[in-house]
């Protein structure tokens, strides 16, 4: 991975120049403004590489054209389960089963049941060495997310979950690598709104972040709107959350859930929210939780599909599309 340096303007300036030098797939790592010479405005530095096809964690997806025939390596001893013999006759080891690969992948036991649910009865016996029909009941089971138009999109979940630095990485892929016009709303709800890193980070994007929301309609490409956490246990703040989205009736709303969080903690929280219009998911955090066959207690729990999966706190850092063969891919890349 070579990085690039881009010293330019404005935004558009930049977002040409990475367009033209890395194509519309490159990967910005870094943006940070930087002060002009003699009197001069300030400009913007952005580091960014071209896409590398073959890193799954980027964003890519491995090749898995040949995994019906190349035989993945056995479990090691250590994995072999242990099962009570009948009428006082020593225990023997047996092979790992489906549901306990997918349990130490980090699914729950009741959504591993749901997932072997699609696997047919007439196959063959289980095969450590045979994933195959575990991947495609993985991706029967995954809710993919409906295309739209919304020009304008909130974030909603819990304090500290990730919301705003969410909105800044999408901000940035949306100015810098799409050359898309966009606009901020950084709003107060039940509690003041003290973000001002959003502000200086539209600053440094030339894009306009606003303090109050007058219900005008969106000129530009793209609107973002950010509000403070409401935790899902007080009811008082959702519901009041509730009366402050219907002012936003045409947009879409992302719910934000931090991948690190224990899963019945994540689930409160999003069963919580139910009531509100919410259309997707997107979580933060995995580069603190490496199993994301985790996602899929999201998905089957919630009954919500996961639109974009975010990693780290730099800012793009890690955003990408939540693609099924994506995430398949990074969970059996060991096998």
């Amino acid at each position: 991975m070579e990085l690039e340096q881009f010293i330019a303007s404005s935004a558009a300036d930049a977002a040409q120049q990475i367009r033209a030098k890395l194509g519309p797939d490159a990967v910005v790592v870094n943006i940070r403004q930087v002060a002009g010479r003699w009197f001069r405005k300030p400009r913007i530095e952005v580091l960014a590489h071209a896409a590398e096809h073959a890193n799954p964690t980027a964003g890519q997806l491995l090749d898995t054209t040949d995994e019906a025939v190349t035989p993945a390596p056995q479990p090691p001893a250590s994995d072999a389960i242990i099962h009570p013999a009948p009428d006082g006759q020593q225990p023997h080891p047996s092979k790992q089963g489906p549901a306990a690969l997918l349990e130490s992948l980090g699914l729950s036991p009741l959504y591993a049941q749901r997932v072997l649910e699609r696997i047919s009865a007439t196959q063959p016996p289980w095969l450590t060495d045979d994933l195959k029909q575990i991947r495609a009941a993985l991706a029967a089971t995954w809710i993919p997310c409906r295309p739209t138009q919304a020009p304008l999109h909130v974030f909603v979940g819990a304090p500290g979950v990730g919301k705003t630095t969410v909105l800044c990485k999408w901000l940035t892929v949306s100015v810098l690598l799409e050359g898309k016009t966009a606009r901020v709303w950084r709003l107060d709800g039940a509690t003041a709104n003290t973000s001002e890193a959003l502000s200086v980070h539209g600053d440094v994007l030339g894009v306009p972040v606003e303090r109050s929301w007058a219900g005008a309609s969106i000129s530009e490409d793209i609107g973002f709107v950010d509000l403070p956490g409401v935790p899902g246990a007080d009811a008082q703040a959702v519901n009041a959350l509730a009366a402050r989205l219907a002012r936003f009736p045409s947009a879409q709303v992302h719910m934000v859930l931090n991948a690190a969080y224990d899963t019945t903690a994540s689930l409160a929280q999003a069963r919580a929210l139910m009531a509100l219009p919410i259309s997707d998911v997107i979580v933060t955090h995995l580069d603190e939780e490496p199993r994301w066959c985790r996602l899929w207690n999201l998905v089957l729990g919630a009954g919500l599909p996961i639109r974009y999966l975010s990693a780290g706190q730099n800012v793009p850092g890690e955003f990408m599309e939540a693609r099924v063969d994506r995430v398949l891919s990074h969970i059996f890349q060991q096998f």
